[in-house]
Formats: C-alpha cells, structure tokens, sequence
C-alpha cells in the first residue's frame, strides 16, 4: 500500500528503530546465556540462533513431541472448519461420492448460515503421496465473477498440504508449525470463497502483495488461543482431552521470544531487497556488510557468509515486495487487537470482516478497505 520505494525503506527503518530497545534488551540475555555456558567471550552472529533456542528451552516449560499428540489431522481439520463457519456465519458441507482425482480428496460446499445463498466450492486434498506437489497451498481453480445473463459463479479453490496419513489405525499427528500453516492456507480459501465481485479480475486471490496475507496473518492468532486451540485438538489416544491452557500459554509464549531480534533479521534483508531493486550497480555483499551492524545492534556480518543467498524471495516472486509480510503483520497485529481479542468467536466482528475486507477482493483499494 505503500505508494514509492521511499515510503517502504523509511517503513522499514522506522521498524528497525521501534524494535532496537526490544531487541537490545533480548540480546542482553542471550550474551548472558553465552557467559554462563563460554565465559567472557566476544558475541556473534554465529551465536544467535543457538542461544535463541537455548534462550527458549531456559524460559518456556514445553516438550514440542508431547504437544504434537494432541493435534490429529483429521481433529485439527474438523476444528478448523467448525471454527471458521462459526467465526464468517458459514456453513460447510461435504459432498459424497463425487469423482474426484484421489480417493483422499474431499469436496464441501459452501452456503451463507444466514441466506442458505451457494457461495462457492473447496477441495481438501491435504494427504501425502507420490508424486504431489510438496507444499502447502492455495490454488484457486475457478474465481468468482457475475455472468453476462445475470447469474453468479462462484469460486472454487483447493488447499494441498502433505499431511501424513493414518497407518495402521494409528492416528496421524501434525507438528505444530504444520497447525499453523494449514490454518493460514484456509484463510486464504475464506478469503476466495467470500469473494462478491463484480469481475473475475478481481477475484479474492488476485490482490496487491501488501494486502494479500492480511487475513491469513490476521487469522493466524486463533492459533495461538487458549479458546480456539482447544477446538482444534485433543490427544491421540482420547480426543475429549485438549491441549492444556498451560501448553496453550506456553505456544504463544515460544512464538513471541526473541520477536525483536528475529524481525530484525527480516528487516535486514527486506531492505536490502528494496535498495537492490531500485538502485544501480549495486553490489549485494558490500550492501549487506554495511547494513548488517547498523540494523542487528552491532553485530558484524559473519566472515564468508551471504544471508540474501538464503533469502530467494529477493528473486523468486517477491522480488522488490519482501517488505510487504512485514507490513501485512502490523495491520494484522491491529486488526487483532482492536477487532477480535477479546471475543475471539464474535461473529458479528467475524461477518463485518467477511464483508467489508474478504468480499470485495480485488475490486477496491486495500487503504480504501
């Protein structure tokens, strides 16, 4: 949103100098972690993901093994789908015995709970197997958009992931981040389905790079609740046992450790994703060396290394546009807090959002939305 590259660096910078007291105050624990474990030795970036994680083993009491007992694929799937009907006054319906391109592949329906209106279809194809595509997604495979003679077509979108399946009556379990990421992708189906406008150019999935992830963004703190984690979970040997507000607490609590120094380092290499793609002859390995100790707090760049050749969204897709997770997060952090934090299941919140962001698509504006 926006409008000139200037606008996205001093975005940027302004970030990085909001973040610098947070991540200063970060940094002091973890070099004194490095004391205790190395004595009074000089602190670097080789350093910083390791006492990260010892940082978090220190401070949060959760064993990731025991937590993924309790997250069955197909209990987190049904959790999620009540969620969402609940939240957006959907419903979804599954539909039987319909050809599909494998026998693990299900198709619902989706209807208004409120005017029994069709607004689209979405196909779960969310199991592993040869050959399939190794990611998970959203692909939509039909937008939406008003017929000449009048009538509606509606979209149809299809999440793939690589869960694992059941094996010999065994349970199959999702590690946390797995949670996460299918609840993000299935925002994006929302987003698709709820899509009223006018033209298929405008379809919900075609939307400016800065707006795009808002709602999943947005939507992925339902995760992180003690109310709405417990509707998606329960252990494997006795699903009416959900996952403890402890554990809930202790999930968000790991999420937000080290929050500064890790968008610090996002920070870093968004910058230097917008001054490469709108400067001349610049070269990379000399920009980050100069750029590296002003935004991680002093800390030079490791001799030898490169971190934009582990960054390929500099040149994969995202080229110049980097910036624009960053920026979706603080409109989702708002939006968050200011809308749905304190009545997570409010579906009168939920049906305005679904009416006044995911319906117009890309037919208005994002600032004008």
């Amino acid at each position: 949103m926006p409008m000139t590259s200037r606008k996205v660096l001093e975005f940027l910078e302004e970030m990085s100098e909001q973040l610098s007291d947070l991540a200063n105050r970060e940094l002091t624990v973890l070099k004194e972690l490095k004391m205790k474990e190395e004595g009074d030795a000089q602190f670097g970036m080789e350093d910083l993901l390791y006492y990260m994680k010892r940082g978090e083993q220190h401070k949060v009491d959760l064993d990731i093994g025991e937590i993924k007992r309790y997250f069955p694929v197909k209990l987190v799937i049904s959790g999620m789908l009540k969620m969402f009907q609940d939240l957006f006054a959907l419903r979804f319906e599954e539909i039987k015995d319909v050809e599909v391109w494998h026998d693990t592949v299900r198709l619902f329906s989706v209807w208004d709970a409120s005017s029994s209106d069709l607004l689209g279809y979405f196909f779960l194809d969310i199991f592993s197997r040869e050959g399939k595509y190794d990611h998970t997604c959203v692909v939509a495979l039909q937008n939406g958009c008003m017929c000449s003679n009048g009538s509606r077509k509606v979209p149809v979108a299809v999440l793939l992931s690589q869960c694992p399946k059941e094996f010999d009556g065994n349970s199959a379990l999702l590690r946390f981040p797995e949670v996460v990421r299918i609840f993000h992708e299935f925002s994006h189906v929302v987003h698709h389905i709820s899509n009223r406008a006018t033209f298929s150019r405008f379809s919900s999935l075609r939307l400016e790079g800065d707006f795009a992830e808002i709602p999943s963004l947005l939507l992925e703190n339902w995760c992180y609740e003690s109310i709405s984690l417990k509707m998606m979970s329960g252990f494997y040997q006795d699903i009416t046992k959900s996952v403890s507000t402890e554990a809930c607490q202790s999930l968000k609590r790991r999420r937000d450790m080290f929050a500064g120094l890790k968008l610090k380092q996002e920070i870093l290499l968004c910058l230097v994703d917008q001054i490469i793609h709108t400067s001349e002859n610049v070269d990379i390995d000399e920009l980050i060396k100069d750029l590296h100790p002003k935004v991680i707090l002093g800390i030079p760049l490791l001799e030898g290394t490169s971190p934009a050749s582990c960054f390929p969204r500099i040149a994969v897709g995202y080229d110049a546009v980097c910036y624009s997770y960053i920026w979706s997060e603080v409109f989702a952090a708002d939006l968050f807090a200011t809308k749905f934090k304190d009545d997570l299941l409010n579906q009168h919140a939920g049906l305005r959002f679904r009416n006044k962001v995911l319906a117009p698509g890309g037919s208005k504006g994002p600032l004008e939305i």
